[in-house]
């Protein structure tokens, strides 16, 4: 493995081999890979991978050996991977392209060029430095995403977005519940605790909440700016897929200091020691963590941009607006998978149930057919009884039991298919037992 700056260097040999036993996501994991890139590597450099499915499959101790696809071609051959860290790194070098530009306009002369050629050199500069980036996007789509990202800044004189202000108004309304339940008697925190509580903010501190939603404001804005929306639980719908971030706060380990409470007690429990043999130490931990001011929005399992000690997240709007594309495009192709994969389940079933319904029709017909051919063989058994009959001048034979003979034979023959003047007609198709001469009505009379 080779590596570069936000890249990492594999051959297919090496992706095959770890995707086989380790899974795609197992391998983003692995060498903090972006999972929508590792799938797209994957097959422009023709590495086949398989479905989630086969996991499933795997796991369950079930033969998978037939879906495994071999790698063909010269395995030694080398693929560029964007590590997570590479996202976006280079939006402010843009900015400072897009300064000078401006800083030039300024002192053009009214010969010089139309502004519009000045705004063309700066989407010319966005390109050039940011390819390779979005790259899943069609071209004007991608320069528009782009543009937006480059342009990003905090801006503290407008007002905060709808879904913000609402989530805002439903903390407020949670905590007045709080603290309403807290003021009671018998507060018990594990069954008086107001419920649905809003925790998108849950691990962040009033402080940071601010900072949050300054930053989140400008991005909610962009993203429908983008034509993207932004859902009541704060998740972002970007393109057709859903985007869902966290926010956390880090904190610091720092030595605990004792309350006053807790000195007391401690007191106590010392001045009880010397009195009795006995006494319960109160439990007092030994440190505390607190919030220390360095935020971070999280995209995945490792997919992150965090404070830093050159830039705050308020500096990196646009590469969290990126990241966030990237992201809904790793979900696309998740979801695409996933529904491939159910609609071949679908099929599957439908098929199945196809296959069934076939089946059950042919065991129905064969068994029509099996009590047809036995009714014939009734009707050709009458017949031949009665040619005996006529043969043998039996005297019972005479030609009005002939006839009736043969109206019976008839009556059981599938190929004649007549109906009986008081049998009515045989349902050649049914067995044996559903024939059953008893079995046929016959209605009694009265009379008066």
């Amino acid at each position: 493995m080779e590596n570069e700056k936000g890249i990492v260097k594999l051959t297919r040999q090496q992706i095959y081999d770890d995707i086989w036993e380790l899974s795609v996501a197992g391998v983003a994991r692995k060498y903090n890979l972006h999972y929508a890139r590792l799938i797209e590597a994957c097959k422009e450099a023709d590495i086949p991978f398989p479905s989630s499915g086969y996991w499933t499959r795997k796991n369950f101790g079930k033969d998978v050996s037939a879906e495994v696809m071999p790698l063909s071609g010269e395995g030694s051959i080398l693929v560029d991977l964007p590590t997570n860290d590479s996202v976006v790194k280079r939006i402010k070098k843009i900015k400072v392209e897009e300064k000078k530009i401006v800083q030039e306009d300024l002192v053009v002369t009214q010969n010089e060029p139309e502004p519009e050629k000045k705004n063309e050199e700066k989407e010319t500069v966005v390109v050039s430095e940011m390819s390779g980036i979005l790259e899943f996007l069609d071209e004007d789509e991608r320069q528009k995403v782009l543009r937006v990202a480059c342009s990003l800044e905090i801006n503290e004189n407008t007002r905060l977005h709808k879904a913000l202000v609402q989530y805002k108004k439903q903390i407020a309304e949670y905590n007045a519940k709080l603290k309403n339940a807290q003021n009671q008697r018998y507060y018990n925190p594990s069954y008086d605790k107001p419920e649905n509580e809003p925790d998108f903010f849950k691990e962040v501190s009033e402080d940071g909440i601010k900072r949050f939603m300054s930053i989140l404001d400008e991005l909610f804005k962009a993203v429908e700016k983008l034509g993207g929306s932004v859902n009541d639980d704060l998740s972002i719908k970007i393109r057709s897929d859903i985007v869902r971030i966290r926010v956390a706060e880090a904190k610091d380990k720092i030595k605990h200091e004792l309350t006053k409470q807790e000195a007391q007690a401690l007191l106590k429990y010392e001045d009880e020691i010397k009195r009795h043999s006995w006494a319960s130490k109160p439990q007092i931990r030994q440190y505390d963590y607190v919030y220390n001011g360095r935020i971070r929005i999280v995209f995945g399992e490792k997919s992150y941009i965090r404070d830093s000690e050159k830039e705050k997240l308020e500096d990196r709007l646009g590469d969290i607006l990126i990241s966030l594309y990237e992201k809904s495009e790793e979900n696309r192709i998740i979801r695409e998978r996933r529904e491939e994969e159910q609609r071949k389940r679908e099929e599957e079933a439908r098929r199945q149930e196809e296959i069934r319904k076939r089946k059950e029709n042919e065991i129905k017909l064969t068994k029509e057919l099996a009590n047809k051919a036995e009714d014939y063989h009734i009707a050709c058994e009458i017949r031949a009884y009665i040619k005996a009959m006529i043969e043998n001048g039996n005297e019972e034979a005479t030609p009005e039991w002939i006839e009736w003979a043969f109206k019976k034979a008839d009556w059981y023959d599938p190929t004649k298919d007549v109906e009986d003047e008081y049998l009515g007609k045989r349902d050649h198709g049914k067995n044996k037992d559903e024939k059953d001469l008893d079995k046929i009505p016959v209605k009694s009379s009265w009379y008066w």
